[in-house]
């Protein structure tokens, strides 16, 4: 059961900080957003072997069809559970929303890769796939955005990883016991 942890100032409490989850939920909530943060990952190489393919020549009613269901099947769920889990470990745990800056680049891109993936990709690939089973040309240049997207959705999810694992110390702002004494 979280408890609230105040910060102290004089012997009095003066603000709530943090809630603090105790080892047994802390835990299982970050390994269930390392595993959706890894397995992003993992459909995202699909998602760039099936690019490649399609550049390289491959049949578009195989290339579409199958990156469309990686990426409504697999991508989508996975990109909200991380985006949820992560907003609850940073609300949960003393790192806070926008307390360090290491945190604030994983929420603000975690976001943004969720709404792309969400509102922009899963409607372009199912247009996409829609197209290829209409044996509908795919000229190089259409085939391209396919391996370019997913090769740069993984490299910044692994910046989001190694962020998390390094864990700079960069903070936003810093209180002063000024503030605190308000």
């Amino acid at each position: 059961m979280p408890s609230y942890v105040r910060r102290r100032c004089a012997g009095r409490a003066v603000s709530i900080v943090a809630m603090n989850l105790s080892q047994r939920w802390r835990r299982p909530l970050l390994t269930l957003h390392v595993v959706a943060a890894v397995s992003l990952i993992g459909t995202d190489l699909v998602l760039v072997a099936l690019g490649i393919s399609g550049v390289r020549g491959a049949d578009p009613r195989t290339v579409y069809p199958a990156a469309y269901l990686v990426e409504a099947w697999l991508v989508a769920p996975l990109v909200v559970v991380a985006l949820g889990t992560g907003v609850l470990q940073a609300v949960l745990l003393p790192w806070g929303l926008v307390r360090y800056w290491w945190v604030t680049i994983k929420l603000t891109t975690t976001a943004v890769f969720t709404v792309l993936v969400v509102f922009a990709l899963i409607p372009r690939l199912a247009a996409s796939a829609d197209a290829a089973m209409a044996a509908e040309t795919f000229t190089a240049a259409a085939r391209l955005p396919l391996a370019l997207v997913p090769s740069l959705a993984v490299a910044v999810l692994v910046l989001n990883v190694v962020l998390g694992i390094y864990k700079p110390g960069w903070r936003i702002q810093r209180v002063s016991r000024r503030e605190l004494l308000r």
